[in-house]
């Protein structure tokens, strides 16, 4: 199982935190989560994810500023031409920052 932490998530509103966590639960990939000190732990259930799972991770961590290089280990050989081949995408530095 993979962890995904999201450290210190800013949430402007009560809606604003039950919304992060309405989408958690819609993902599929997503086994549990976990909250320890300040952040938020996503137990994501296998190293290889939907496409759209990998979209919907990259969007939520996007909306709320988490550390997006942990996604990079979901790159693989299916996902590759729309996740790291597009280099214009809003994602790409932030999550291949590691890789440049």
């Amino acid at each position: 199982m993979i962890k995904l932490e999201c450290k210190k998530v800013v949430f402007y509103s009560e809606l604003d935190e039950l919304s992060f966590f309405e989408r958690v639960n819609k993902l599929q990939c997503i086994k549990s989560y976990e909250g320890i000190n300040y952040s938020i732990f996503l137990h994501v259930k296998t190293k290889t994810v939907s496409d759209n799972c990998l979209r919907e991770l990259i969007s939520l961590f996007h909306r709320y500023k988490i550390e997006m290089s942990q996604l990079s280990q979901f790159l693989n050989e299916k996902n590759k031409n729309w996740f790291k081949d597009n280099q214009k995408a809003y994602w790409y530095k932030k999550v291949f920052k590691n890789t440049l």
